[in-house]
């Protein structure tokens, strides 16, 4: 029987919204300081911390606790879903699966630009 704080449920809901909020306000700091008038700055200070904070966290939780799953993928998750990506690129790449790594890169780049792009023709 789990409690209100070992529910995941309840994990997923109270990490996902503060990664989400941590995400919003980091880029309306960036914003403010027109520090994203010629390059996606926030985007980019985004993706590389929240990859850095789940790498700290496989790092030092070996198995999946309440904690992982609010840290790993409540928080980072609702922060940005690239650390995922990192992650698993590096868990192929850990296996010595480099085909499967950089293919799996450059499928979700083309894939998601290109699914990006074709939406707006398709809705604008």
């Amino acid at each position: 029987m789990s409690t209100l704080f070992t529910n995941p449920c309840f994990l997923l809901f109270l990490g996902g919204g503060l990664g989400a909020n941590a995400r919003y306000w980091i880029g309306e700091y960036f914003k403010h300081r027109h520090l994203t008038d010629t390059f996606p700055w926030h985007t980019l200070f985004i993706n590389v911390l929240g990859a850095v904070g789940l790498g700290v966290l496989v790092a030092f939780m070996k198995t999946r606790t309440p904690l992982t799953l609010f840290l790993g993928v409540g928080l980072c998750g609702g922060f940005t879903t690239f650390s995922t990506f990192c992650l698993e690129s590096w868990e192929m790449i850990e296996k010595d699966r480099w085909f499967s790594a950089i293919g799996y890169q450059l499928a979700s780049l083309i894939a998601g630009v290109g699914g990006l792009a074709l939406a707006i023709k398709l809705l604008k």
